[in-house]
């Protein structure tokens, strides 16, 4: 009871801040409800505004004050922002400390340090787009054209080499299929009951990579043989997908499936959705394998068995078909002159949808070849990959005391910077208040050690419903 009273208590807190930097939410109380338009003279709705320096960059520009920059470059440019965002500080405080602190280096190293030095030395640029609009250099356009392949060599590498220094998680799928009785009986599966069983796999798994490769030949012109040799790709990112999920609560689905964009398209570069499709296989399939892993502990906290998660996961399918469907034309397509909606009137200044435009990217690349890119990017992947197996390999010898992660590395460099500062500061305040609060039983302890828990969902879930119906309300505004 103490814990739902807690969950319910910090997801108000964070639901209310959500309101008060939410345009859409803003807009409704102020000039739906309470028409400060028509007798206030409000022209637009006022918002408490999250991202704390746009204060100062506010007074910059009046009294002409110092702008912070890097070999140059202005801040803002390179991504770095001060934002209040509360589900940041819930995400950082599951995190923990460790993984916390690996994302915020490799942010660090990419956007203090390497990022200013390639844009420096021309290697990240601001270019002109295909419809002549001129596109400025923003933390995307560095993903996009340097930092993205040292980031995911990093994690790719890091997975691979953790993945396969612990060789029981393969041998002990097999000992637990053979494993056998003294008398040379079968043993009894203690948890087949509550598991699901594993012919599901066995008869499920084949059956849908069937009809998965017929999807992407059928509708999109995939050959049979590289949606084939797309699928045991896909299985080996899945397990990788998985892992990450389990260090750090984040599925690096995009990163990831762009290594099914580059083994397909090193295939077949003619023919975009050989590689955009499978890739789109793997994010779908690695996300949701990792979210049954994520959903293992809260279910059985609700009393949920695996079968009975997975069997809710069979439900999602189609309820969130059903849900997402009219969303999507209701948030991204905007009615033309006739009210038609269609994929040409997307609404990229709303929503920017950088995990597509990084897929294009790649796309490009693959079009153009892998000589296109720059030499120092390809001497970064060079001493990502060194560096991830060294760090792995030190976590294996120390069994896990070793305080950084290659994969959490890479993502942090994936992920805005202000996103991951504000998880850096959720874990640094739930270690501290953890280690200053020790003795069980005591008050501080209930609060910030056994109760971190639903304190963290409460600021993630309380900012993030509140996001998205703001978000749908600003578009039926």
């Amino acid at each position: 009871m103490y814990k739902a009273k807690l969950l319910a208590g910090v997801g108000s807190v964070a639901a209310i801040y959500q309101v008060l930097i939410s345009d859409g939410w803003m807009k409704l109380l102020q000039f739906t409800i309470l028409r400060m338009d028509k007798w206030a003279g409000l022209e637009k709705p006022w918002t408490l505004d999250d991202r704390l320096d746009d204060y100062y960059y506010a007074a910059a520009a009046r009294l002409d004050l110092w702008i912070p920059r890097i070999l140059g470059t202005d801040i803002r440019q390179l991504g770095l922002r001060l934002t209040l965002d509360m589900a940041m500080w819930g995400v950082g405080g599951l995190m923990g400390i460790a993984v916390a602190t690996s994302c915020i280096l490799g942010a660090f190293l990419n956007y203090f340090v390497l990022a200013p030095i390639m844009i420096e030395h021309g290697d990240i640029v601001a270019r002109t787009a295909a419809n002549g609009m001129a596109i400025p250099i923003s933390r995307i356009e560095i993903v996009n054209q340097w930092s993205l392949w040292w980031a995911v060599t990093m994690m790719v590498v890091g997975s691979l080499v953790s993945l396969f220094g612990r060789p029981k998680l393969f041998t002990s799928v097999f000992t637990s299929l053979t494993a056998r009785k003294s008398d040379g009986a079968a043993a009894p599966d203690l948890l087949a009951p509550i598991e699901l069983p594993l012919t599901v796999s066995f008869v499920g798994v084949p059956i849908f990579c069937v009809l998965g490769a017929w999807v992407t030949h059928a509708f999109f012109g995939v050959p049979w043989l590289l949606a084939a040799i797309a699928l045991p790709l896909i299985l080996v990112l899945t397990v990788i997908c998985t892992n990450a999920m389990a260090l750090t609560s984040w599925t690096p689905i995009g990163s990831l499936a762009k290594i099914t964009q580059f083994t397909i398209g090193a295939i077949d570069r003619t023919n975009p959705a050989s590689n955009l499709l499978p890739a789109g296989m793997t994010a779908e399939i690695s996300a949701n394998a990792a979210n049954l892993l994520s959903d293992i502990k809260p279910g059985y906290m609700l009393g949920a068995k695996p079968r009975q998660q997975a069997i809710g996961h069979v439900i999602g399918i189609f309820s969130g078909a059903i849900t997402c469907v009219p969303l999507f034309f209701l948030l991204f397509l905007t009615p033309d002159h006739d009210g038609m909606r269609s994929t040409a009137t997307i609404v990229s200044d709303r929503f920017a949808m950088p995990a597509a435009l990084q897929w294009q990217g790649v796309a490009q690349l693959i079009a153009n070849g892998l000589s296109h890119l720059p030499y120092t990017a390809v001497v970064s992947m060079i001493v990502a990959a060194t560096s991830a197996a060294a760090i792995e390999i030190a976590r294996i010898v120390t069994r896990g005391r070793f305080p950084l992660s290659a994969v959490s590395i890479g993502l942090g460099v994936i992920l805005p910077p202000e996103s991951v500062l504000g998880m850096w500061v959720g874990a640094l305040v739930f270690w501290w208040m953890g280690r200053r609060h020790r003795e069980p039983g005591t008050p501080g302890h209930e609060f910030w050690v056994a109760g971190y828990e639903p304190i963290c969902a409460g600021l993630i879930s309380g900012s993030a419903l509140l996001g998205i119906a703001n978000a749908i309300i600003d578009v039926l505004l």
